[in-house]
Parts: C-alpha cells; structure tokens; sequence
C-alpha cells in the first residue's frame, strides 16, 4: 500500500530541543554513519531517545525519537499564520465588494473563495506530530491510530511535557546520558 504523503527518501523530522531550544531539521531514515552525527543535539548534546536510523518513510511511527512518546496526532502541513492571513483577507474581500458592489458579488466571491481554500486543504499533505514534545514528523506513513488534535490528550500531555522539559533542562552538559524523567513511563 503506498501513501500519498510519502515519498522516498523525503523524510524529515522537526523539532525544537528541550534543553537549549535550538530548532532542528533533521533527515530520517539516515545510514548508520550519518544516524551517529545525528544521535544528539549538536548544539547541546541532549541524547535523543532513539536512533534515527530506523525512522524511515517507509516505517510506520510507533515511538518518537526525541522523548520516546507514543501517542501522535494528525495535522495540514500548513503555516498557521499564513492561513489566518488568508481567512482574514478573504473576509476583508467579501465585505467590500458586498458594501461597494453588491451583496450578490460578495456571496459570489465568498463561495470563490471557499473553493479554493477547500481546493488547498485537500491537496495539502499531512504531518505526523508527537504529543509530549511536538516534534514534526513530514514524509512518514500514516497509521490508523493517529487521528487528528485531541484536546483532551493535549490537556493530559501538557502537564507531562513541562516536568519532561524540567528534567531535561536539569541535566546539564551531562544530557549525552539516557533522558531521565521524574514521570513514570517517560525516558524508560
């Protein structure tokens, strides 16, 4: 079965580090060498939970590489200030043509317009991201159980990703270590 929103060798996984806050890009599905190079942080060698080597387009995410969660959800790989920059305009648009035009030209371009933000949605590919520390998964295989923003899951996870971060924070230049986590089943 073959995915959409997977190609070959197109990979990546996004992520800001927990300790130094440093934004990454990293590949996945590296080689062992280049799996090496990207064990850690390059900025503060906070230890990820995993190697990348095995984090490939192909698999589906089971773990995430950086805190070892298990429970992702589904999102548009879409930059969120540019969609409300678009909504926002698009409603500036419709208002002055139905004041200066008529509101029969307003509805008109309205409904344009709606159209082609539908067209956007359905054509745009999808992201898998890591509940606990946001990590950004592009190019990996989508798994039935990874459904989209659960408020819920988010309001239990975001008490764990602050004593996460904490931890992380307080381990110092000694992060080339195993995280360590104050929560149970987190870093074991």
């Amino acid at each position: 079965m073959t995915d959409p929103d997977n190609k070959e060798g197109a990979s990546s996984i996004q992520m800001a580090c927990p300790a130094c806050e440093r934004e990454l890009h990293l590949p996945g599905g590296c080689t062992a060498l280049n799996a090496a190079a990207h064990s850690c942080c390059p900025g503060c060698g906070f230890a990820f939970e995993t190697s990348l080597e095995g984090f490939t387009g192909n698999l589906p995410l089971t773990e995430c590489a950086i805190c070892g969660c298990e429970e992702f959800y589904i999102q548009k790989d879409f930059n969120r200030q540019l969609g409300v920059i678009f909504a926002v305009g698009s409603l500036m648009c419709v208002f002055l043509l139905m004041v200066l035009v008529g509101h029969l030209a307003g509805l008109y371009c309205l409904f344009a317009l709606a159209g082609i933000d539908f067209l956007i949605y359905w054509r745009w590919k999808n992201v898998t991201v890591c509940y606990l520390c946001t990590t950004i998964y592009r190019g990996f295989r989508q798994q039935p159980a990874h459904k989209g923003f659960y408020l819920g899951n988010e309001e239990k996870y975001k008490h764990l990703r602050r004593d996460w971060i904490d931890t992380v924070g307080s381990r110092g230049d000694d992060g080339v270590v195993r995280n360590e986590s104050k929560t149970p089943g987190l870093g074991e």
